[in-house]
């Protein structure tokens, strides 16, 4: 972060002062919203949620460093050194400093929003970048009205690029997220059912996920997912240039000849002769690859280069992660969920190579509204045709799941109310050479079942049973 005066915060954000400010106070050096992580020099910002009160911390804060901070109440008691400003709404502050911010970064920002495959694509896109640009990454998932703010905070602000992950639930948070990242050049991944407690339909997901544009630099670059027909007609309205990636020839960019093996995944590219290989699982690898390939291009980096970084390319942890254990391997994408991402775990479970059983373990999809009954049957009915071995559903909305494999003719379907009910009896029924894959929304917290198969050493005989 470029040091700012507490001068320049006030002007911003538009607080006012609860105390008279010496001529001489320090630049501020960084922005804080957790007390459990303050740098000296800091600005703290109380945020105010149902669960918590960052102005019950304001003293914390003081002793680890803050030397300001944003409250929408005034405190009982006078901090020392603590100089205040005071705003109607801290959150809303923490986005107007964002995009103050924002503006003194000489990086390029490279915005990437999207129904699926967000994370992988960030850490794609800086794979095929670090070997020519020094830059940086949202950490985890960074990215609603919060976590992207602290990115933008916490960004060098001479490095050449900042990639920023921008997540949607509800109607406008897109438009209020691309406001703050200004990014020179956006991703759309995909569009698939998701958050339609908030946006309805998948329309409404298309429309939201297309507002990333608002803040895209009118000369930048959109790069989307070409595949989706109803997504290039609904990003029309962008000036710019615009590069669409997919499995279809009609793209600029598409992926062809894709091999897809527990080492990850190779394509070629339109049909060339050059070979991509990308360490991490599941077909869609290829098209996620292609946008960070568009991301590449675009900012100069040589083929050979980009060759080479995706080569070397790390995914996140809990999707689509291949874990070993006692002779088992756990296909761990337990972080999140919905139909799309389901169906596509479930291919990447099938298509794999497995000397044993192929067991899907697939939890509640979660914010789907009125449609979610309808599609947990769809999962299950698709499953039914995947034909894994066995199928175990976790949760109230996947007994939809299990009634509806079985109704299709599934044989083996077995439910549980619990992640935790689940841990506890999968891992004595395993064999070895089993490919297991656990999935659900982040809410089921079914990595339970994954810890629970890599810490039962003592079941390895039962796992040898053959048939």
């Amino acid at each position: 972060m470029k040091p700012i005066s507490i001068q320049d915060v006030r002007q911003a954000i538009g607080g006012k002062w609860l105390s008279a400010i010496p001529a001489e106070v320090p630049a501020l050096e960084a922005v804080c919203t957790d007390t459990r992580r303050m740098d000296k020099s800091s600005l703290f910002i109380a945020l105010k949620g149902d669960r918590f009160n960052g102005h019950d911390y304001l003293p914390a804060a003081a002793a680890g460093g803050a030397i300001a901070a944003l409250v929408q109440d005034a405190p009982p008691t006078t901090l020392p050194n603590v100089h205040l400003i005071q705003v109607a709404d801290t959150r809303q502050a923490l986005g107007k400093l964002a995009a103050h911010c924002r503006k003194q970064l000489r990086s390029r920002v490279i915005a990437v929003g999207g129904s699926n495959g967000k994370t992988s694509t960030k850490h794609l896109i800086d794979a095929a970048l670090n070997l020519k640009w020094r830059g940086s990454v949202s950490p985890k998932s960074f990215n609603n009205d919060i976590g992207v703010p602290l990115t933008i905070f916490a960004a060098d602000p001479t490095q050449d690029y900042l990639v920023l992950e921008l997540g949607t639930n509800h109607p406008g948070e897109m438009a209020v997220l691309t406001a703050m990242a200004q990014p020179d050049i956006a991703v759309i991944t995909s569009i698939s059912a998701e958050h339609l407690e908030g946006l309805g339909d998948l329309m409404g997901v298309r429309r939201e996920e297309a507002s990333i544009i608002d803040g895209l630099n009118p000369k930048g670059l959109l790069i989307i997912n070409g595949d989706d027909p109803q997504l290039r007609e609904t990003v029309a309205r962008y000036p710019g240039k615009c590069i669409t990636f997919g499995f279809e020839p009609h793209n600029d960019l598409f992926a062809t000849d894709i091999q897809c093996t527990r080492d990850g995944v190779r394509f070629r590219l339109n049909n060339s002769r050059v070979e991509y290989f990308v360490p991490m699982l599941g077909r869609h690898t290829a098209t996620n690859a292609l946008a960070a390939i568009a991301v590449a291009r675009r900012m100069g980096v040589e083929e050979k280069q980009i060759l080479e970084g995706l080569a070397q390319a790390s995914g996140p942890e809990m999707r689509l992660q291949m874990q070993q254990a006692d002779g088992v391997s756990v296909l761990n994408d337990a972080y999140n969920a919905n139909p799309a991402s389901m169906e596509a775990a479930l291919a990447t479970l099938m298509e794999l190579e497995c000397s044993s059983r192929r067991i899907a373990v697939l939890g509640d999809m979660r914010e789907l509204g009125e449609a979610s009954q309808r599609l947990h049957r769809e999962l299950g009915r698709f499953a039914s045709q995947c034909k894994p071995h066995r199928l175990i559903c976790v949760g109230p909305q996947s007994r939809l799941v299990a009634q509806s494999a079985v109704e299709a003719g599934l044989a083996d379907v077995e439910h549980f109310e619990s992640a935790a009910q689940a841990a506890q009896a999968l891992p004595a029924q395993l064999r070895q050479g089993d490919l297991v894959l656990v999935k659900g929304s982040r809410g089921m917290r079914l990595e339970q079942v994954a810890q629970a198969i890599g810490a039962a050493p003592a079941l390895e005989p039962l796992r040898k049973v053959a048939g």
